[in-house]
């Protein structure tokens, strides 16, 4: 959320195809099929013996009537095993192999937890030349989820600022929630698709967002129909790695989505892991990380979660479709102003509150 994020994002590299032989299916076993019947003689062929005179050895026919083998059926060894019921018991809420949970917010309540988020009601945002007024009652917790609802009203800021749309705006800075610089960000949320609506969920340095800021997720609609960006800006560098992953189409009612950071440790400096539903999309280590140094490692970031409306890099809600005022040029291709590509951008729907909706199931935070 940075004012200065740029749309030159490269689509990130497509898995390596699996190499090697093929996988075979479970090896089933034919079982002999010798069928003894019960009781039959052993025919042996007589041996012919060529002697002078046949020799009459009228040995008692050696009826070797075996007992019988009562192998009367195959013996079926019907090993009933207590029937193997994997019941794939879900994972209780917070728990991941490998990590603890240290915070976050399962947004269960039926209002904001004002002990962990702070709702603004200001303009922050006006460097990116946002349109809304953000207020707390743009914001709202209920039915196991948190709603942030983008709405076309007048309104005068505090500040005085008159502004012709609102939304909401949560951060952990303000009541003293931070978290540990090594640590797993996770978020699950369904992101409206629009012009003109800009959600996201990042962290920022505790000496603000100009020393470092992680953009875990942002959704730059008109840029990008259906995909979802990653963005790191570290010591004043930015837009120095990014990437971004398809997700839905743009035409698709919303789905819950999951999006994630893992920042670790490395033997060259500190690496940012990205995922989108758990499949990771995109990676790097920073080796300069001169924002470790300024802050304790156990309270480095805090956690922004919001919906713009408006602004350089998204077009404006109501204006022209694919285009981008505040940089005067289009979003996708094309000519400015008139001549842009509009595939995959919808028009925002202000009749429809769920169509302007940023909803959140949870933020959680895990270390190992």
């Amino acid at each position: 959320m940075s004012g200065l994020i740029g749309l030159a994002a490269c689509q990130p590299t497509p898995p390596a195809t699996p190499t090697g032989p093929a996988p075979t299916g479970p090896t089933v076993e034919t079982p002999s099929t010798e069928t003894t019947v019960p009781g039959a003689p052993t025919t042996v062929a007589p041996s012919t013996t060529t002697t002078a005179a046949p020799t009459t050895t009228t040995a008692a026919p050696t009826t070797t009537t075996a007992a019988p083998t009562t192998t009367t059926t195959p013996r079926t060894t019907t090993t009933t095993a207590a029937p193997t019921t994997t019941t794939t018991t879900p994972p209780a809420p917070g728990t991941r192999a490998g990590w603890t949970l240290v915070g976050g917010d399962e947004f269960n309540g039926t209002s904001v937890d004002t002990s962990k988020w702070k709702m603004y009601n200001n303009t922050y945002g006006d460097g990116n030349h946002e349109l809304a007024c953000l207020q707390p009652s743009n914001v709202a917790e209920s039915g196991g989820s948190l709603k942030i609802t983008s709405k076309r009203q007048t309104v005068t800021c505090p500040g005085g600022s008159v502004r012709n749309y609102t939304s909401g705006f949560l951060g952990s800075r303000e009541v003293g929630k931070y978290f540990p610089r090594y640590a797993r960000f996770e978020m699950r949320a369904k992101l409206p698709h629009a012009q003109g609506l800009w959600p996201a969920f990042w962290l920022r340095h505790k000496n603000g967002a100009s020393t470092a800021e992680v953009d875990i997720m942002e959704y730059f609609h008109s840029a990008a129909p259906g995909k979802g960006y990653a963005t790191l800006h570290l010591d004043g560098r930015k837009n120095l790695s990014k990437g971004r992953v398809g997700f839905e189409p743009s035409n698709a009612t919303p789905a819950w989505h999951t999006w994630a950071v893992e920042i670790s440790p490395d033997p060259n400096g500190v690496k940012f892991d990205f995922f989108m539903d758990d499949v990771k999309f995109h990676s790097y280590v920073d080796t300069q990380h001169n924002w470790t140094a300024s802050a304790d490692a156990a309270s480095t970031w805090d956690i922004a979660i919001n919906q713009a409306v408006g602004g350089d890099w998204i077009g404006d809600p109501d204006g022209t479709l694919g285009y981008l005022r505040g940089a005067d040029r289009c979003s996708i291709s094309g000519t400015a102003p008139g001549g842009c590509v509009t595939t995959g951008i919808q028009r925002v729907k202000w009749a429809d509150p769920a169509a302007t909706t940023y909803s959140i199931d949870y933020v959680r935070v895990y270390t190992r």
